[in-house]
């Protein structure tokens, strides 16, 4: 008899009865769902991050207008830049352009308090809504006829501005209160009594809380509005002899708002 028997390889052992045949190797459902799992949470931290990201370079391009330095505008910004040398000038550079009435600063005022800038009507207002400060600017215009006083107004509280156009131009009518004191200049013979005409204006920004007044007149001092008979027999005539220095002061009130509400959107935390 061979050996081994029936044919088995050496080392071979048969299964006992009823044992149940090996089956293959698979993986587990529980590690399939495990890995799902890790994935979905992978991608959900992916997605979040994603987002703060996304969300702090928003954040970061995002410009804050500082309201606490624009409400101390009158002083944090240099006298040159709230009061520019020339005003509407053109430039030599580009003579074809069309250019507004030209103007040149001749002087600043060290003063600041509201009580030396204005004057009746106007003055008391100011006084009562909170008037911090009032700084003031004479400029000569390009014929060397005609000098304006400006003045920047500083409210500490919101909407104190409101309607100061009105009042002032209401006191012109009325008393010829022009609001505003003229600030001499060498050169020249403006003073109050030359004054012709006054307008004001809002500086139109949510942050701001400035009131811009012009008083403007004959720089040689002559008096507007005395006109002797006939052309002056009723106040409308005196009035109409007054009336261009006062469209002269609305205009220039109203260009020095919008510069320096120019000068606020440059203002960023």
């Amino acid at each position: 008899m061979g050996y081994p028997p029936s044919g088995q390889a050496p080392g071979y052992r048969r299964p006992p009865p009823g044992y149940p045949p090996a089956q293959p190797l698979r993986r587990g459902a529980g590690r399939v769902v495990a890995g799902v799992l890790v994935a979905g949470f992978g991608l959900l931290s992916t997605l979040v991050g994603g987002g703060l990201i996304a969300q702090a370079i928003s954040n970061a391009n995002q410009e804050i207008t500082n309201k606490e330095f624009v409400r101390n505008l009158w002083r944090n910004l240099p006298v040159e830049t709230i009061f520019p040398a020339t005003i509407g000038l053109r430039d030599p550079d580009h003579p074809g352009q069309s250019g507004d009435r030209g103007w040149t600063r001749a002087a600043v005022s060290s003063d600041t308090s509201c009580g030396e800038a204005l004057t009746g009507g106007l003055a008391r207002e100011a006084r009562e809504r909170g008037c911090q400060a009032a700084i003031r600017a004479t400029y000569v215009d390009d014929t060397g006829g005609t000098a304006a006083t400006v003045v920047i107004v500083a409210f500490g509280a919101p909407d104190a501005d409101d309607d100061l156009d009105v009042i002032l131009q209401d006191a012109q009518q009325e008393e010829r209160d022009f609001g505003i004191r003229a600030l001499p200049v060498s050169g020249a013979r403006w003073r109050d009594n030359a004054r012709a005409g006054s307008g004001g204006h809002s500086v139109w920004h949510p942050s701001a809380t400035l009131f811009v007044a012009v008083t403007s007149g004959p720089a040689d001092g002559r008096l507007a509005g005395r006109l002797p008979e006939p052309w002056g027999r009723s106040v409308t005539d005196q009035r109409a002899d007054r009336s261009p220095w006062g469209e002269t002061a609305k205009g220039m009130a109203k260009s020095t708002a919008a510069h320096l509400a120019a000068e606020i959107e440059k203002v960023r935390e």
